[in-house]
């Protein structure tokens, strides 16, 4: 697959979430609905270029003026999402020019809970998703739509679509010549994403 094409830098949001089986479902419907508000996602899992993965990340938080940090699973040992959220904060506090205006939101699946063990993060603006595909569509939609510049559709308009888009999912991956369970495995994120754009521009 072809290295990703630009993206201006008020419509880029940074992913930092786990990558595993579990969350890949709350992972389909973000990507779904950052794209649905307007905005495009940027995630390691869709960089194929050979700079090292710390290297990859600096340069698209770099080139993000938003992003979404998902710390519910730092509890487990997991700090590689807290690590990212860090370089985040560093950039937007230590920043110049454009880097002064970023923006982030932390979920968790539990409201708060990710204040116990950052406790410094507190003023950081928060929402919890409940391990549901569905609420975390809301609570990023939420988010986005006090950033975007233009009109973002509701959160149950844009839920009535994603599960469309997943209904149809079947189809679209015959048609692209790939399997339904590629397109929900971590392997694919990139692929999928391109199918979602596609499947939105189709039924804009």
């Amino acid at each position: 697959m072809a290295t990703p094409a630009p993206v201006p830098y008020d419509e880029s949001v940074f992913l930092n979430c786990p990558f595993d089986r579990q969350y890949k479902p709350l992972l389909d419907a973000v990507l779904f609905c950052v794209h649905d508000c307007g905005f495009v996602a940027r995630i390691a899992l869709q960089d194929v270029g050979g700079a090292v993965r710390l290297a990859r990340i600096i340069e698209m938080i770099r080139g993000s003026r938003y992003s979404i940090h998902d710390l519910s699973r730092i509890g487990t040992p997991r700090l590689n999402m807290a690590f990212e959220c860090g370089i985040f904060v560093g950039a937007q506090e230590f920043g110049t020019g454009r880097q002064r205006g970023k923006d982030l939101l932390v979920l968790d699946s539990v409201r708060n809970r990710y204040k116990k063990t950052m406790s410094d993060a507190s003023g950081l603006d928060g929402a919890a998703h409940d391990n549901d595909p569905l609420n975390a569509i809301r609570c990023v939609r939420a988010f986005l739509a006090r950033k975007s510049k233009k009109p973002v559709p509701g959160a149950a308009y844009i839920t009535r679509r994603y599960q469309r888009f997943v209904d149809q999912m079947p189809m679209l991956a015959r048609r692209a010549r790939v399997t339904t369970a590629e397109l929900r495995s971590l392997d694919y994120v990139a692929d999928l994403m391109g199918l979602m754009v596609e499947w939105q521009r189709a039924n804009s």
